[in-house]
């Protein structure tokens, strides 16, 4: 299907339709906008009637007008212009098909190639470290909740900041790249529910834990396949060896095909399909002092600095939390931990030399290629999956594995994915982030409990909850209630986040409305041998 001088309505303006709209509308296309959820504000809605021509509805239009629909895959199949088309026949493009269909003809992207990752979980943490293998050679633009990214060499640099990862972001973040002048030799692409069918390389970091979506009429899992469904011919697929359902999309298709073993999957018993191509172990390593180890460019603590206003708060590196501070600088300092992380990692943590890394063995197709000796510092644990996936892509991709090694064994994870930081000299586990769920939030506890008991730390302060409920489908209270009433009496007292959390009754339960305050509750309540852990699901 051609996408010129065709009458077609968008669905969903809140959700990544403005951007796909706007793009349509350039082709040559009628355009109309559907605010289905009637969230975008007026004048916006004006200047895409004045400045592109799309007219727009805040209420289901007749289905007759257009030649056919774009909608998310996510939106409820009832909507009367969803339900309708179904039951007349008429083409219906999700917002990744047109995404793909406009990226298919756009000149710009003829001699970069572009690397798309979906999944339920690692997929921020396997794009970021891909990133850092892939600039090690190559000239790298790198789009996930964290932010667009420029990395050269190991160092990356901020772009924009404010993308969500639907794929109508994804011409925003190819837009914004242009703009400041970069042609990089790879764009990478963090993408929810789904690929656009443009990758070179499509990654799928897992397809469990399941979940509904579309009003519970559909699962996640199935959206996530059109990563595999609409893969060009000849491109790469690196797909997850316990995801069978993926498996059996890429049956037949016209793609290369690897695998990986995700140790994840692997301690949980779920069934391998074949035998992966590439392959993660571990084993407990020897610590390394952090003063004696040496740090990338990209790994140094930098100094922060402010973006105009329309940005919002910009930094090449974060805020040291742990230098003493007025009650205003205290909030101004945790309003800084819970923002969007900057594209530098953060400053190094004050972790003692006892404090034990890992040593990961990579083998492909039985062989072993490399073995990497992880930095003390976080939970290494929970980047199994990142590591294994990026390690693989970059190999693949024709990175030395020389490099690969550098930045696995450089590594300090990432900000709110599970990394260990000091908080006004309390120990902090920063667990907090969009993925983060109740799953994420036990795993994170039991880290929590077993640091308390091996450095004989005090008690555990947690911070859960949620910062907006729309952030990847919230964070259910009953969910939570239910995590409380189990594991409460392990945590000296839990700080609950969120307005839907105020129904959460427990003896040893406090409120408050944000992250930062949150924290800024922590850190007044917690001893200098508490331990702080931040587990709340939110854009950063």
């Amino acid at each position: 299907m051609d996408l010129f001088r065709k009458k077609l309505a968008v669905l969903d303006l809140t959700h990544g339709g403005i951007p796909i709209a706007k793009k349509l509308a350039a082709l040559g296309n009628d355009v109309s906008g559907v605010d289905v959820y009637g969230t975008v504000g007026p004048a916006l809605l004006g200047e895409l009637e004045e400045n592109y021509g799309i007219r727009f509805s805040k209420a289901p239009l007749p289905l007759s007008e257009f030649d056919f629909l774009v909608a998310p895959v996510h939106m409820d199949p009832a909507y009367p212009m969803l339900a309708e088309a179904r039951s007349e026949g008429k083409t219906v493009l999700s917002h990744h098909e047109a995404v793909g269909k406009i990226l298919q003809g756009d000149p710009e992207l003829s001699v970069t190639k572009i690397v798309e990752i979906t999944g339920v979980k690692a997929k921020t943490s396997t794009a970021s470290l891909l990133a850092d293998m892939l600039s090690r050679r190559f000239d790298v633009v790198l789009h996930t909740s964290r932010g667009l990214e420029a990395w050269k060499e190991g160092t990356p640099s901020l772009i924009h900041r404010g993308l969500s990862i639907t794929p109508g972001s994804i011409l925003t973040a190819i837009e914004k790249s242009l703009e400041a002048g970069i042609r990089p030799d790879f764009f990478i692409f963090e993408i929810s529910i789904g690929g656009t069918g443009t990758a070179d390389l499509g990654i799928l970091t897992t397809l469990s834990p399941d979940y509904g979506i579309a009003n519970n009429t559909a699962f996640a899992s199935n959206a996530k396949l059109q990563l595999i469904l609409n893969a060009k011919p000849g491109s790469t697929l690196l797909l997850n060896a316990g995801a069978e359902k993926a498996l059996e999309a890429a049956k037949g298709s016209r793609t290369k095909l690897l695998t990986f073993n995700d140790p994840f999957y692997a301690e949980s018993h779920v069934k391998i399909s074949g035998t992966p191509d590439f392959v993660l172990e571990t084993e407990a390593g020897a610590a390394k002092s952090p003063a004696t180890q040496k740090l990338s460019a990209a790994q140094k603590p930098l100094i922060s600095e402010r973006s105009s206003a329309s940005e919002g708060s910009s930094a090449s590196g974060e805020l040291s939390v742990s230098e003493e501070s007025s009650a205003s600088e205290e909030l101004s300092i945790l309003s800084e931990l819970s923002a969007a992380p900057e594209p530098s990692a953060p400053p190094e943590p004050s972790v003692t030399p006892e404090v034990s890394g890992s040593v990961l063995h990579f083998l492909r197709r039985g062989e072993k290629i490399f073995s990497a000796s992880l930095r003390p510092g976080y939970n290494n644990s929970a980047y199994r999956t990142a590591f294994v996936a990026a390690s693989a892509a970059a190999l693949e991709l024709g990175i030395e594995r020389k490099s690969v090694v550098s930045v696995l064994e450089e590594f300090r994870g990432l900000s709110g994915r599970m990394q260990e930081k000091e908080l006004n000299g309390v120990a902090l586990v920063d667990n907090s982030n969009s993925g983060m769920d109740i799953l994420s939030a036990e795993k994170a506890l039991e880290y929590a409990l077993l640091k308390k008991k091996d450095e004989k730390k005090g008690g555990i302060i947690l911070v859960l909850g949620e910062e907006a409920s729309q952030v990847c489908e919230g964070l259910p209270p009953v969910s939570v209630q239910g995590f409380v009433e189990n594991f409460g009496t392990k945590c000296r007292h839990i700080i609950l986040v969120g307005e839907r959390m105020r129904e959460i009754a427990a003896n040893n339960v406090s409120y408050a409305g944000s992250l930062p305050e949150g924290l800024l509750k922590a850190s007044e309540l917690a001893g200098t041998e508490d331990i702080i852990l931040s587990s709340v699901k939110c854009f950063r």
